[in-house]
């Protein structure tokens, strides 16, 4: 049975089985799935499905979506450029990087770059050269958008921070993958060990293998956002669907970074959203059995009690090494002062109800 094409499946146009017809809806029903498109970046995708004859639009609507599919991809290539910037500061300075997501998934993981709108930049640095990309930006005209918690708690412990350039544009600086539990336990040295490079604006640059871009596409479906953008979801599907990723070792490398709940998390989301019909890899996800661990870990990203604080604590059974559990508790206990008066108490607040939280789960297990 082939899968049809309302709203969620109607932006899986260009993946293997989708070939239902269908028609876009009209009046206040287009209008909706227009806002919800552009707010969650999926124009292309509706877009390409229109291009291609998959969907039937009227002449209106093929305007609506051509201006909006067009500026889209312009603020695309204005972040390309900022990219290419940063690369080349970061080559100056020796910083050795990784750029993450939009771009390189666009250029290497669709069909044309033209399917992919994304709406910042993202570049994974090691460690140990964290500060140092964070003050060639700076040097750039580029500010923090949050303190940390504590100083040296980003290069440390943290995922990483957004850096607001001059020009508007967000340049996120990772140091890994996820905020909390599942960035602790990821092997960073892994992510440099291998790469692919992507090509645009007449330069080379290094991004990441494509099973670690698959893994970082699940971190961002399942963790990133208390309700992922769909993007962020079809960017699952396409890996699965439509390139040659090996899943299998992607799920070994995911059960080494005690992660692969965060896999089939993904999974049961784009498969849901994106109206799919079952595959082996969504019926893996469906009926993969967490341990004790994961279920815990996972339960800091999601619902109403989901926050940053919670997702802190939470990782303190992922930190390695005593003295370094130790320096992790304490800079969650002893805040910045900076941050704590941005945050106006809240933090505090929140931390003291994950604290709480977590110790009764302990508890009653």
């Amino acid at each position: 049975m082939m899968a049809t094409l309302p709203h969620g499946g109607v932006f899986a146009g260009g993946l293997p089985g989708i070939s239902a017809r269908t028609a876009l809806p009209t009046g206040e029903d287009w209008d909706e799935l227009l806002a919800c498109a552009v707010d969650e970046r999926a124009v292309p995708f509706l877009a390409n499905a229109v291009y291609g004859g998959l969907v039937d639009a009227t002449t209106e609507q093929m305007d609506a979506l051509t201006g909006a599919h067009e500026e889209l991809m312009r603020s695309c290539v204005a972040l390309e450029r900022m990219a290419l910037d940063c690369a080349t500061h970061f080559d100056a300075a020796g910083i050795e990087f990784r750029l993450l997501k939009g771009a390189a998934v666009a250029h290497l993981d669709y069909p044309d770059p033209s399917w992919r709108a994304f709406g910042d930049v993202d570049i994974l640095v090691r460690s140990e050269s964290y500060d140092a990309a964070v003050g060639a930006l700076e040097n750039l005209g580029g500010r923090r958008r949050s303190a940390q918690v504590r100083p040296g708690f980003d290069r440390r412990f943290g995922k990483g921070v957004c850096i607001i350039m001059a020009s508007g544009i967000q340049v996120d600086v990772h140091r890994t993958l996820a905020t909390g539990p599942f960035g602790l336990t990821v092997d960073l040295d892994a992510l440099f060990r291998g790469e692919d490079r992507v090509e645009f604006g007449g330069r080379s640059v290094p991004v990441l293998s494509r099973a670690h871009r698959f893994l970082h596409a699940c971190f961002h479906a399942a963790l990133g956002d208390a309700t992922p953008r769909l993007v962020a979801q079809r960017d699952v599907a396409q890996f699965l669907l439509a390139t040659d990723l090996d899943f299998d070792a992607a799920r070994t490398t995911a059960q080494r970074w005690r992660a692969r709940i965060v896999v089939a998390h993904a999974i049961d989301r784009a498969w849901a959203r994106l109206e799919l019909d079952p595959t082996d890899a969504s019926r893996w996800a469906a009926s993969y059995q967490p341990s004790r661990f994961e279920q815990r870990s996972l339960a800091a990203y999601l619902g109403p009690e989901r926050s940053y604080a919670r997702q802190m604590v939470a990782g303190i059974p992922a930190v390695r090494g005593v003295s370094n559990k130790l320096a992790y508790v304490r800079s969650l206990l002893v805040v910045d002062s900076e941050y704590a008066h941005r945050h106006d108490g809240g933090y505090g607040r929140r931390l003291r109800r994950a604290w709480k939280s977590r110790v009764t789960r302990e508890q009653v297990t």
